[in-house]
């Protein structure tokens, strides 16, 4: 089994209602490994399989045939504005930058030890675009998987790289993300009447296909 968690030590107030090991802690997030016996329930003690310096890894998967094992997770060891204290990819000034790619890493000895992790992905994507919610908040689930066979391993996942960056018209004067989460999207202003006169109100987004929502599914092999 493989399970994101807080490493311990890694906890740091966020001065925000931000956390991720409760309400205002933040921590590092890393992917941990344990082994269950199904005859007996004994299981081994929660082990790393990749404990780096920077980044968080988040929504882990793994197969397992034959004792190899093959792990895979989301990694922000390459976001620029990595912090502890802030969601991935979110800058201290406010902006969002491309922080998101897929690292895998494997085992021939049910876990005992584990492989240097490698990058699989060759875009680092930005997660935090505003595609739902009538364009207003980001989503992106835990949209991972690894299947195996022995040594060969594939692997799929969600990605950011074909979204069509824009601007939010509905944003004036534009918040604080300065464009970098919003989405390609098309709307007017139109004046409808009330009881209490004329109100101005957006439309919808006219052009949902043009790219602003594309989340699409990459896949590749896996080590």
């Amino acid at each position: 089994m493989v399970y994101d968690a807080t490493k311990p030590g890694t906890e740091a107030g966020t001065g925000t209602t931000y956390g991720t090991d409760g309400r205002g802690v933040g921590g590092q997030a890393g992917t941990f490994f344990i082994r269950y016996d199904g005859a007996t329930g004994a299981h081994t003690a929660p082990t790393l399989i990749d404990n780096e310096g920077t980044g968080h890894q988040v929504f882990p998967d793994i197969s397992a045939d034959g004792g190899v094992l093959h792990a895979m997770w989301w990694d922000s060891r390459n976001d620029s504005c990595y912090s502890v204290t802030r969601p991935i990819g979110n800058c201290a000034d406010r902006r969002t930058v491309p922080s998101l790619d897929v690292y895998g890493a494997s085992s021939t000895n049910a876990g005992a030890a584990w492989s240097t992790a490698t990058r699989i992905t060759d875009v680092t994507t930005n997660p935090n675009y505003e595609q739902f919610d009538n364009r207003a908040v980001p989503f992106a689930g835990d949209y991972l998987w690894v299947t195996s066979l022995g040594n060969f391993a594939y692997t799929v996942w969600t990605d950011w790289r074909d979204t069509v960056q824009g601007t939010d018209p509905r944003e004036s004067p534009e918040d604080e993300d300065a464009t970098t989460a919003d989405v390609k999207q098309c709307r007017t202003l139109n004046t409808i009447q009330t009881k209490k006169g004329p109100v101005s109100v957006w439309s919808g987004d006219l052009c949902p296909h043009d790219g602003g929502i594309d989340q699409n599914i990459y896949g590749d092999l896996a080590p």
